[in-house]
């Protein structure tokens, strides 16, 4: 697997604003509705497949409590162990739940029951649902104890579109066709697809051209071909 030789790291967008609601909308509006301090069922579960955005809508919510004035806390239990230090917050955003050790269960079993008795906000997320989970059971029935809702993908289509959205966001025009066969031949995945659109248009400004398919097919080719001991891009691309 080869990277992409290129020095280039924008920060994802993760507001309400730039989540593409697809067969969303249920779970769009309850998550919007708890940020904006509205009531509603405080504990929720998201799960569903890698790259339909549960992570994006997650820290959305916690973007907009926070706006709103709330204390609220995204808890990435894939990269920080999940510890009692999450304890006390308004509204607790815990993500990727699959991969919790045993005392991380115990934590997080601990957090659901403290927010829910405090009348505070715990969203949760993993992906499968909460019967399925390789965990505790008293910790998989927790998981389940509020709204559960599957985040679904949204079509390639709407995708192609959402692509489009955010390179001319960041300033970079993008025609269609590259979008579509991006996502026909590399990733299906929305983030990995936003970065690599954020690497080809730099590419595509180092050599003064505009970003088409011919420059995109271009500057991949000699990615792959390039040895991978060469790139100075400190990301990963997973082709």
């Amino acid at each position: 697997m080869k990277q992409l030789p290129l020095d280039l790291q924008l920060p994802e967008p993760f507001g309400f604003d730039d989540f593409l609601i697809g067969p969303n909308m249920e779970a769009f509006m309850a998550l919007q509705s708890l940020a904006d301090g509205q009531g509603g069922e405080g504990c929720v579960y998201l799960w569903g497949a890698h790259g339909t955005g549960k992570s994006h809508l997650l820290r959305a919510t916690v973007q907009r409590a926070m706006a709103q004035g709330l204390f609220a806390y995204y808890w990435d239990a894939a990269r920080q162990p999940l510890a009692e230090a999450a304890h006390g917050y308004e509204l607790l955003a815990v993500d990727h739940v699959d991969g919790l050790g045993e005392e991380e269960q115990i934590v997080l079993f601990g957090l659901i029951n403290a927010q829910r008795e405090a009348g505070r906000v715990i969203l949760t997320a993993g992906l499968q649902p909460p019967a399925r989970q390789l965990l505790r059971e008293d910790l998989t029935t927790r998981l389940g104890w509020g709204l559960v809702f599957e985040i679904g993908e949204p079509d390639d289509e709407d995708k192609a579109a959402l692509l489009r959205h955010r390179a001319r966001a960041r300033g970079c025009e993008v025609d269609e066709a590259v979008c579509r066969w991006l996502l026909l031949h590399r990733s299906r995945d929305l983030g990995e697809l936003t970065r690599l659109l954020d690497s080809l248009d730099r590419a595509a400004l180092a050599r003064g051209r505009p970003l088409t398919l011919p420059l995109v097919r271009e500057v991949l080719r000699d990615a792959d071909e390039a040895p991978q001991a060469q790139g100075s891009w400190n990301g990963t691309l997973p082709w």
